[in-house]
């Protein structure tokens, strides 16, 4: 799962690369939400550095919410198609939260004191 932030310039670090056969000149990021089922599509060019970086095990693409921001919080489904041959190359779950709001952890973690590989017990406030 991914987790992006609304209104803002995110790095995605996603292993598209490895997946893709072929040399693609660009990706569409098609986000579905799921529970509207409403879908936004962006377009990323590989020739620009500030959108698509790259190297042997993974690239970055670069997503400016600023301008052009996604319809509603929660859940999306992000699927990355590679053109100009619409092959569909990485599917994943986003979760997009506001930009400006605190982010609060959902339990509170306790490690044991006496044991060197001890396990993790969360407890939900």
């Amino acid at each position: 799962m991914l987790y992006i932030q609304r209104s803002a310039v995110n790095d995605l670090v996603l292993n598209i690369n490895n997946n893709s056969l072929t040399q693609f000149t660009g990706y569409t990021l098609s986000f579905t939400h799921i529970m509207s089922k409403e879908t936004t599509n962006y377009n990323i060019n590989v020739a620009d550095p500030n959108q698509y970086t790259s190297n042997i095990r993974y690239c970055t693409i670069t997503l400016d919410l600023v301008t052009d921001d996604l319809p509603y919080l929660g859940q999306y489904q992000l699927n990355v198609i590679g053109s100009p041959n619409d092959q569909e190359v990485y599917v994943t779950i986003v979760d997009v939260e506001q930009a400006d709001t605190v982010e609060t952890k959902p339990f509170r973690e306790y490690i044991s004191p006496n044991e060197d590989n001890a396990n993790y017990i969360y407890i939900q406030d």
